[in-house]
């Protein structure tokens, strides 16, 4: 096939390619079925590329193939699938293998990325003295020259390339270009065979998982099923043990609601004559305080007058103290004027003598005045609490009328509360019977729960074998 589009410049080459071409369609044919037999039977795609790689090589007589892969993040990477032959040792390509190993290329990026992106077959001379071919110190170092590189696609979209590489310059012979894309495409139904497989065990694998799983939680819900079917068995018994209690309840609750009833008509009367009592009450401690108001109010009365007694007290002694001293000048002039002073010195004696008894008599005075007005500011200060308190006391049976009177309307809802909850205690006690059929009713639909929670467990187990046998076959279809 590459014999009538790829030829070398060489003389031997040439000679081959003249030989290839007499060989006729023949050779292509042999080639075309040697390529889709590859293509056919080889189950694992690195195998089947680097068949048609040996396939291609071996006939074009070309020593070096190569295949590029696309991966998820859209570059092409080496598949690392060789095929090296026509007395080339593995040894001889070491740079070249190394190289293009490591190049990563994008699309558009050199000779890979740009078939990855015209899909078309690229032919070149001479790589190593080709522009913009990433790899051409390998390949110089390891004697490579001419290059040509094949588009795979699947879907209209390139998902690899292959190329092949000789010791001498390649040209390309357009006459059979319409054969190449039968490689590609067997290329293309290898890796497509490939997907389809990871594909299918990938499906058969999430297959059995979300069936496993199903099964693992119908599982779980039966394990569930039957730990609340427990519960349930044991929330009858009790609720049965309760109905019972409940009716002895309800029966004892029944008289001593019909007792409170009657006891907080009792209370209710018993408060009513309490409020009233507590209204009188608030009536006397009023006008009480009013008294007290009014005394304390005639005690600051007096306690201003004591104060203007002590300030009359005040005048008198400084007018006694005036006197004395008025006294004293005089004895001191009579004794100056000698015998003719001595009744005037007897006048200023009595004076003086006067003004000392006057002068312990407003002491004296003014020491009873002094207890006097301690009196009246004590009694002043008693009175004031007196008021105080008894404005408190007026308040607290004010509090004490409202509360009574709150208590009053209390007893009057209890009361009638206590009624409701006869009534609805008669409805309770009714119902028991009606509590003790829903039981009985749930203990069966238990029962059916039960048989049929085993049921689903069988069914659940068959499932899962049934399912592993069945992604089995799958797999080795």
């Amino acid at each position: 096939m590459f014999a009538g589009f790829m030829r070398s410049v060489s003389p031997d080459e040439d000679s081959r390619s003249k030989q290839g071409r007499e060989a006729g369609l023949g050779d292509i044919l042999r080639l075309l079925r040697t390529v889709g037999t590859i293509a056919d039977d080889a189950r694992q795609s690195d195998a089947a590329i680097a068949g048609i790689l040996d396939a291609v090589c071996d006939y074009c007589h070309w020593p070096v193939g190569h295949a590029y892969l696309l991966r998820e993040d859209n570059t092409l990477s080496s598949a690392k699938i060789w095929s090296i032959g026509r007395g080339v040792l593995p040894t001889d390509l070491t740079d070249f293998r190394a190289q293009s190993e490591a190049t990563v290329f994008t699309i558009r990026q050199g000779l890979i990325g740009s078939v990855a992106k015209t899909g078309e077959p690229v032919c070149i001379e001479n790589v190593v003295t080709k522009d913009g071919f990433l790899r051409a110190s390998g390949a110089a170092r390891n004697g490579l020259q001419g290059c040509f590189a094949l588009p795979v696609k699947m879907a209209g979209k390139v998902v690899a390339v292959i190329e092949f590489f000789s010791r001498d310059i390649a040209r390309l012979d357009d006459e059979m270009l319409e054969l190449l894309g039968f490689v590609g495409g067997q290329v293309a139904r290898v890796l497509e065979r490939d997907a389809a497989l990871a594909a299918r065990e990938k499906l058969a694998s999430d297959f059995e998982s979300q069936v496993q799983g199903t099964v693992g939680m119908l599982g779980a819900a039966v394990s569930q099923m039957h730990s609340a079917l427990d519960v349930l068995g044991e929330s009858n018994r009790r609720t049965d043990a309760c109905g019972k209690g409940i009716d002895q309840a309800a029966h004892a609750a029944l008289s001593r609601i019909e007792n409170v009833a009657g006891q907080m008509d009792a209370l209710q009367a018993a408060l009513t004559t309490i409020g009233d009592d507590a209204g009188t009450n608030v009536e006397t401690t009023r006008a009480l305080g009013a008294q007290a108001r009014d005394m304390r109010d005639e005690f600051a009365k007096l306690q201003v007058r004591a104060a203007d007694a002590g300030k009359m007290l005040a005048t008198i002694s400084a007018i006694a103290s005036q006197i004395k001293l008025l006294g004293l000048n005089a004895s001191i002039e009579a004794a100056r004027v000698g015998e003719a002073g001595k009744g005037f010195a007897i006048v200023a004696k009595e004076v003086k003598a006067l003004a000392g008894q006057s002068e312990a008599a407003t002491a004296e005075i003014a020491q009873w005045m002094d207890g006097v007005t301690g009196a009246i500011s004590k009694a002043g200060g008693d009175i004031d609490r007196i008021s105080d308190a008894m404005g408190d006391l007026q308040a607290r049976a004010e509090i004490t009328a409202d509360q009574t009177g709150v208590q009053v309307e209390i007893c009057r809802t209890v009361a009638g509360d206590a009624l409701d909850a006869l009534k609805q205690a008669r409805v309770v006690g009714a119902s028991v019977s009606d509590i003790a059929e829903a039981i009985s009713h749930n203990g069966q639909v238990a029962g059916e729960l039960s048989d049929a929670a085993r049921n689903l467990e069988t069914q659940g187990s068959e499932l899962s074998h049934r399912v592993e046998g069945f992604v089995g076959q799958i797999l080795a279809m």
